[in-house]
């Protein structure tokens, strides 16, 4: 793709979500209310910073805001008799019940909103504005359902040019037309050149009078080649180039699929509390699997050592530890996931033991 065509806005789109927030009610008393949260006396307070938030708790409009920072701040009154797992000290009294942005989001809060609901009590909505602009990883599709992604942007400069001078803002691999025989998106290409030559609007339905050879003639009156092909010039020589390249204009979309709303990398995070292992899914901060197959392949590859660090090390290494009797009971380090099946064949009423070359037995 062109990124100067990017530049000047090609493709641009502006993405908007929306958080709300209310305070709650139990009997006649409102437990919640909008505020700043300080951490001089109140509880739990979140990672992202509380600094872009007004005394009232709502965010203003216009303020830039990045991943996980608040944008509206609530609180909620602790129960006298709570100690909140041994946090708590006479000076805290609220607990924090803020809602923050989405990690891997940012953007600018572009309206609030401040009413209130059905009940009488405060309802916050802040809506959030994101200019998407297009990158390597987005996806575009033409009307002919030809879907792909950018796979690199090149500077004007850089981009084959015709002897008009004329620039293409998107390139597409031709090895997308013969297999899928979308003629329609040829049709289009062609005939789009010749409304443009024309100043007029031309109609491809289907089962008309419209044909390739009919649009043909019309462009080799116009001085084209009559398929709408054109000698092109390379970018950085100058030089012709030896191929005719199928130029014209094409209607594309731009789709919702973009990179910045999939891209996923953890070092480090949460683990589901029955097996240890890291948790599923972008939105939970979770890990990726490293499946059967993915093992088979590092199998293949003899890379033992890397095999013992995924499997063994980084899944919870478990070590048993009631054991207190070390002469004929050998401490060995097994993964946790290991350990867990045991225990559920042992709810099976199935005794599994394991035997080290130590102990001298053999199991036939």
């Amino acid at each position: 793709m062109n990124q100067s065509s990017i530049d000047r806005g090609l493709f641009r789109s502006l993405f908007y979500r929306a958080y709300t927030d209310q305070e709650k009610r139990i009997g006649m008393n409102v437990v919640e209310q909008f505020e700043k949260p300080y951490r001089s006396d109140t509880l739990k307070l979140k990672q992202g910073t509380y600094d872009k938030l007004d005394d009232d708790g709502i965010i203003a409009p216009g303020i830039r805001v990045t991943g996980a920072d608040i944008i509206i701040g609530k609180t909620a009154p602790i129960a006298p008799d709570s100690e909140e797992l041994g946090q708590r000290t006479k000076a805290h009294i609220k607990r924090d019940a803020s809602t923050p942005l989405r990690s891997t989001e940012s953007g600018i809060v572009d309206q609030v909103l401040i009413t209130t609901n059905a009940e009488g009590l405060r309802f916050v909505k802040v809506r959030m504005r994101t200019t998407k602009i297009p990158q390597i990883g987005d996806k575009f599709a033409s009307r002919h359902g030809q879907k792909g992604t950018i796979g690199i942007t090149y500077m004007q400069q850089d981009m084959p040019f015709t002897s008009q001078g004329i620039v293409p803002d998107l390139i597409i691999n031709p090895h997308a037309i013969p297999s899928r025989m979308t003629i329609a998106h040829l049709i289009e290409c062609q005939l789009s050149k010749v409304s443009t030559l024309h100043g007029r609007e031309g109609d491809a339905t289907p089962f008309t009078e419209v044909t390739v050879d009919s649009v043909s003639k019309l462009l080799r009156a116009h001085g084209y080649q009559s398929r709408g092909f054109e000698i092109m010039y390379h970018g950085h020589t100058g030089r012709k180039m030896m191929a005719q390249v199928f130029l014209g204009p094409t209607y594309y979309q731009r789709l919702r699929h973009m990179v910045d709303d999939k891209i996923h990398a953890r070092a480090r995070g949460p683990v589901q509390i029955l097996t240890r292992q890291p948790v599923e899914g972008r939105a939970r901060d979770g890990g990726l699997r490293f499946g059967e197959m993915e093992r088979d392949c590092m199998i293949s590859h003899g890379a033992s050592a890397f095999l013992k660090e995924r499997f063994k090390i980084n899944t919870g290494s478990f070590e048993c530890r009631p054991c207190k009797n070390k002469t004929k009971i050998s401490q060995i380090h097994i993964p946790y996931a290991a350990k867990l099946l045991f225990q559920e064949l042992a709810a099976m009423n199935i005794a599994t033991r394991m035997f080290t070359k130590r102990s001298g037995i053999t199991v036939r």
